[in-house]
């Protein structure tokens, strides 16, 4: 019983993912340590959240009072956003949403300004998935009544089966 509860929950459990998102990109580009995150992994077509971790090169020490904005350059169209700590669960990360319309390539650029030190910018791509069918989204969601019925139907078996045994 206990093997099958933990195959159970081995199965059920999704990739736990850090700070809302998986690495897109850490560069260090002085005088900052620049990490990107982006949720869900992978970037799919619509919403994409944006996580940004500002680290002094020197120290490690985050970089609260930065400026940090994203542009995007996808497939014919081009998007801006800036990132704020005070939409973020994560008072360290800068965060935005943006929405990508088109699946395939972007590249994005992540400024950063803070009044201490020059500006910088980094640089990467971000390959945008396809949108997900909506039932292949919430399928595990549409499973819960019937794992509940499952688990309902085998706590009553054994029962029957202890009783059973018992006369």
């Amino acid at each position: 019983m206990m093997r099958c509860l933990a195959w159970l929950l081995l199965v059920a459990s999704a990739p736990l993912l850090a700070d809302g998102g998986a690495i897109l990109l850490h560069k260090q580009s002085p005088p900052f340590v620049v990490t990107v995150f982006a949720s869900p992994a992978p970037p799919r077509v619509g919403a994409i959240d944006l996580s940004v971790l500002v680290q002094s090169s020197e120290t490690l020490e985050p970089a609260l009072d930065a400026d940090v904005r994203f542009e995007f350059a996808g497939p014919g169209s081009q998007v801006q956003v800036q990132a704020t700590r005070s939409q973020s669960g994560n008072k360290l990360l800068y965060t935005a949403s943006v929405y990508l319309n088109d699946p395939g390539q972007w590249r994005y650029s992540v400024s950063i300004h803070e009044p201490k030190s020059a500006p910088i910018a980094v640089s990467g791509a971000i390959t945008v998935a396809a949108e997900q069918p909506k039932l292949a989204a919430y399928w595990g969601y549409l499973m819960l009544p019937f794992l509940g019925l499952a688990i309902l139907a085998l706590h009553q078996w054994l029962r029957l089966r202890k009783l059973a045994a018992a006369h």
